[in-house]
């Protein structure tokens, strides 16, 4: 038979073993969490637009969620939020368009912003051949592949990676992977929510550019859904709540998106001097798209 000291000294010291090995995993654990704290600062300051305290800065797509230092929005969709996080704001102008033709003339922006917008438009090369046009300079945030395969939507048709300073978009395969989950763990849970932003770079490409934003498309896009314009509901929307006017520093940006000439005042209406089609004007917010345009009848 053992003997019971015996027995009570062996139980003590495991006991004492695994206390030890217990607080050696709890700092391995406070080291690991101090060093992913420690990641947050960087990752913010990479993940944030830079815009500069002077000029004229552009919000693409941000009609939710605009940052706070851009003069005016720039959003296709006003009666439609199936792409967008929240309702539109209004708390500042705004010009319906395409990112694919925007409708400024070249080099009249500062910086323009595009977070999380370049992942939904059909033809990338063309939207960021644009922004170089009209801006100097700019952010543009997009899911990585890791990010977009974990935490995307069906709506975004890219998978894209990042080669240097270059974004390579590829068609995302019909199919594949949704963890819709994540979503709400990224609601419910501040733990999660750390690690995303200490991990940001993981989850998302964030691109400061300067002269040239530098994308690659290898196949066309292959959107199952996409947001649908209206003319008549875009109209209605920004009757029922009207936006700020337009500062003269941005009227004088403006350019026809059909064939880059200036516009006139023409009340309700913006009439091109080049192609002479008209664009609507309602709730201060002109409707700069080709599909809005009264077309071009010959004299």
């Amino acid at each position: 038979m053992a003997d019971p000291d015996e027995v009570t000294a062996t139980g003590s010291l495991a006991h004492a073993g695994g206390a030890r090995r217990a607080l050696r995993g709890a700092l391995r654990e406070a080291r690991g969490l101090a060093e992913e704290l420690g990641r947050l600062p960087a990752e913010r300051r990479l993940a944030r637009p830079e815009p500069p305290a002077t000029g004229l800065v552009l919000d693409l797509g941000g009609g939710h969620d605009p940052f706070p230092r851009s003069d005016a929005v720039v959003d296709k969709y006003v009666a439609d939020d199936f792409e967008r996080g929240g309702a539109l704001v209004r708390d500042r102008p705004l010009i319906v368009a395409d990112g694919q033709a925007l409708p400024f003339a070249d080099g009249s922006v500062a910086y323009v912003i595009a977070a999380h917008v370049l992942e939904h438009a059909t033809d990338p090369e063309a939207f960021a051949a644009e922004l170089s046009r009209v801006a100097d300079a700019g952010f543009v945030q997009v899911p990585t592949a890791v990010g977009e395969r974990s935490m995307g939507w069906p709506f975004h048709p890219w998978l894209v990676e990042r080669e240097g300073d270059t974004l390579v978009f590829a068609p995302k395969q019909a199919g594949g992977p949704e963890w819709e989950g994540l979503h709400g763990l990224y609601e419910s849970s501040p733990l999660f929510r750390m690690m995303f932003f200490a991990r940001r770079s993981t989850f998302h490409h964030s691109v400061h550019w300067r002269g040239r934003l530098s994308v690659r498309v290898d196949g066309p896009s292959r959107a199952q859904q996409t947001a649908q314009f209206d003319v008549a509901q875009t109209t209605q929307a920004l009757r029922s709540a009207p936006a700020p006017p337009l500062t003269p520093e941005l009227r004088a940006a403006l350019r026809c998106p059909r064939c880059g000439s200036a516009l006139e005042d023409d009340e309700p209406t913006l009439q091109c001097v080049g192609c002479h089609r008209s664009y609507p004007v309602e709730g201060n917010v002109p409707l700069l798209l080709e599909e809005a345009a009264a077309p071009f009848v010959r004299a």
